[in-house]
C-alpha cells in the first residue's frame, strides 16, 4: 500500500515475513528571505573582512541548507569549525597565488607546481572527502570515508589517463571506478556503502552525449561556413562595411550555438551520472532513488544564470534556493527495516585543506545533490 505525499514516507506492501519497505523523501523548508539575509550579512562582512569572514560564511551557508534539509522526520547538520576551514582556504589561496606569479615570471616552476598538483590531486580529494563526511551529520551521527589516499590514485589518475589516452572512449568506466570508490568509502554508523553500477548503463548517457556533440560540431562548421559565404557575397554588393558586420553577427551565433550546445551536453551527463550514482548505492539493506531530469535542471540552471545576471547577483539566494528544493523533490531513500540501527560514532579531527584546495581547484567529485 502506498500512503504517502511528497515528504512523507510511503509504506510499500510485503508478505507476513519479509522485512517492510518505506520510502522516505527528503523535505526542503528554506526561504528565499531568509537565505537572502544570511546571504547578504555574509558578502558585506566578506568586503569588510577582505576576504577572512569567508570561512564563516561558507559555515552560515551549509548550515542553513543542512538544517532545513529532513529526512524521516530530522534534519541534517553541519558541524565544521570555521578556523579549520579558513586555514584550509588560506593553503589552497597561497597554491592559486603560487601558481598565478609563477605563470608569469618562472614559467618552469609554474609546471613544477601544476605535475605536483596532479600527483596529490587523489590524496587532496580524499582528504576532502573524509572532511565533509566528518562534518555532515543526521540525527547526531557523522558521516565518515575510509579509504586510503593511496587507493584514490587509480580512480582519480590513472583513469583519467587511460581515458585520455582512448579519447574518452574509457570515460563512462573512469566514471563508474571513482563513484565506486567515493561511495564504497562512505560509512554511516556501523553500516558501510555499496555500490553495484553497471558498465552498461555508463556507456548509454555517454555515447548519446557523444554523438549530440558530434552533431553540434557539425552544425558549427556548416553554419560557420556559410556564414562566411554571406558575408562575402553582402560585402561585394555593400561598399560600407555590411558584409564586414553580417559576418561579425554571423560568427558569434555561430560560436553561441556551439558553447550553449556543449554546455547542454555537459548538463546532460552531468545529472545522468548523478542519477546513475544514488541509484547504485546502498547504506546496508537500504538504497536510493534519484530522478533527476536533464530538461528541468537545464531549465533551472539557465533561468538561474539569467535572473542573476539581470539582478547583479542579487538573485543568487533565490537561485541556491529554487535549486535545492528541486534536489530533495527528486531523491529519496528506501529504507528496508528501521532507521534506528546506527550507532552514534565520533572523531572529526580531519584538516579543512583538502576540501578547501578542492573547491579552489574546482576538482569535486559531483554527487548531483
Amino acid at each position: 500500500m502506498f500512503e504517502g505525499e511528497s515528504g512523507t514516507p510511503e509504506h510499500v506492501s510485503a508478505a507476513p515475513a519479509e522485512t517492510p519497505v518505506v520510502r522516505h523523501q527528503p523535505e526542503f523548508s528554506g526561504r528565499v528571505g531568509e537565505c537572502f539575509g544570511i546571504w547578504f550579512v555574509n558578502l558585506l562582512l566578506g568586503i569588510v573582512t577582505l576576504g577572512i569572514y569567508s570561512a564563516w560564511a561558507k559555515v552560515r551557508t551549509e548550515r542553513y541548507f543542512y538544517g532545513n534539509t529532513r529526512l524521516a522526520g530530522s534534519s541534517f547538520d553541519y558541524l565544521a569549525d570555521p578556523i579549520a576551514i579558513l586555514k584550509g582556504r588560506l593553503i589552497a589561496y597561497a597554491v592559486l597565488i603560487a601558481l598565478g606569479l609563477s605563470s608569469h615570471f618562472l614559467p618552469l616552476l609554474y609546471v613544477v607546481i601544476l605535475l605536483a598538483l596532479a600527483a596529490l590531486m587523489p590524496l587532496i580529494i580524499v582528504l576532502g572527502l573524509r572532511f565533509r563526511a566528518r562534518n555532515s551529520a543526521w540525527r547526531g551521527l557523522s558521516f565518515r570515508f575510509d579509504r586510503g589516499g593511496g587507493e584514490a590514485y587509480g580512480p582519480f589518475l590513472g583513469w583519467p589517463i587511460l581515458s585520455g589516452l582512448t579519447a574518452t572512449l574509457l570515460y563512462p568506466l573512469m566514471k563508474l571506478r571513482q563513484h565506486e570508490f567515493v561511495v564504497a568509502g562512505h560509512g554511516f554508523g556501523r553500516q558501510r556503502f555499496g555500490y553495484a553500477g553497471d558498465a552498461g548503463r555508463y556507456y548509454v548517457p555517454y555515447l548519446i552525449a557523444l554523438g549530440i556533440g558530434v552533431g553540434l560540431m557539425v552544425l558549427f562548421f556548416l553554419a560557420f561556413g556559410a556564414v562566411i559565404a554571406a558575408g562575402v557575397v553582402a560585402g561585394k554588393g555593400e561598399a560600407n562595411g555590411a558584409g564586414g558586420a553580417a559576418l561579425g553577427v554571423g560568427m558569434v551565433a555561430a560560436l553561441l550555438l556551439l558553447y550553449g550546445g556543449m554546455f547542454g551536453v555537459g548538463i546532460f551527463l552531468r545529472v545522468k551520472f548523478a542519477n546513475l550514482l544514488w541509484n547504485s548505492a546502498r547504506l546496508g539493506p537500504h538504497r536510493f532513488e534519484s530522478t533527476l531530469r536533464v530538461r528541468d535542471m537545464l531549465w533551472i540552471y539557465f533561468s538561474n544564470l539569467v535572473a542573476i545576471v539581470c539582478t547583479l547577483g542579487l538573485a543568487v539566494p533565490w537561485a541556491m534556493i529554487r535549486l535545492a528544493r528541486y534536489r530533495a523533490a527528486h531523491f529519496a531513500v528506501w529504507v528496508e527495516g528501521s532507521l534506528e540501527e546506527f550507532v552514534h560514532d565520533s572523531g572529526r579531527d580531519h584538516g579543512a585543506a583538502g576540501a578547501e584546495l578542492v573547491d579552489a581547484l574546482d576538482v569535486g567529485v559531483d554527487l548531483g545533490f
